[in-house]
């Protein structure tokens, strides 16, 4: 046994009671021990995913009232080729299927206006945290929106596949891998 290394008091039927915290060192004996140490994880094999695609019906909420500029594609380090559109913030398929009014989206819609005309990226709105660090964000899913969409608009991916020989656009802007895509 080791000595305290905190103490703390605790406040039971109107008696207060201090508690020394104590470390006990108990050693595994060798029956116990797992062998985890000696294991070697292997990774699994697996079926590759499915294509991950949003519905096609020109009814959806997907295409009515759709996005306002799209396709374009992004690489992740993960391998795959995403796929995304930009949408009027109000008009993204997540909103049109909540149980907001039209009006409640309108609303809502003014207030990302206002956030985003207002909030700069080179400010901190949250203190930085006190403990731990921040995630890191794969630098392909940084996206810049298209002239005239940096305010009320947002992008939202609608496919997402594992990237075959479409890597070498990884260094072209969106706009210019969109255009290329076209042609072809």
């Amino acid at each position: 046994m080791s000595g305290s290394s905190k103490s703390s008091a605790s406040l039971w039927g109107g008696v207060v009671k201090t508690f020394r915290w104590q470390t006990l060192a108990v050693p595994m004996p060798e029956e116990r021990q797992t062998g985890l140490t000696a294991h070697r994880f292997t990774r699994p094999v697996e079926k590759p995913s499915k294509l991950y695609v949003t519905p096609d019906d020109p009814e959806s909420c997907w295409k009515t009232p759709g996005p306002v500029a799209g396709p374009f594609y992004a690489y992740p380090d993960d391998g795959s080729k995403v796929t995304y559109y930009w949408y009027r913030f109000a008009d993204q398929p997540a909103l049109l299927n909540t149980d907001l009014t039209g009006a409640e989206r309108e609303t809502l819609q003014t207030r990302v206006e206002t956030l985003h005309s207002t909030w700069k990226k080179d400010r901190d709105y949250l203190p930085p945290p006190k403990i731990g660090e921040l995630a890191a964000i794969d630098s392909a899913l940084i996206l810049t929106p298209p002239q005239g969409l940096e305010t009320g608009y947002v992008p939202i991916v609608t496919r997402q596949e594992l990237a075959n020989s479409a890597k070498q656009d990884v260094l072209k802007a969106p706009a210019e891998i969109n255009h290329e895509k076209s042609r072809k």
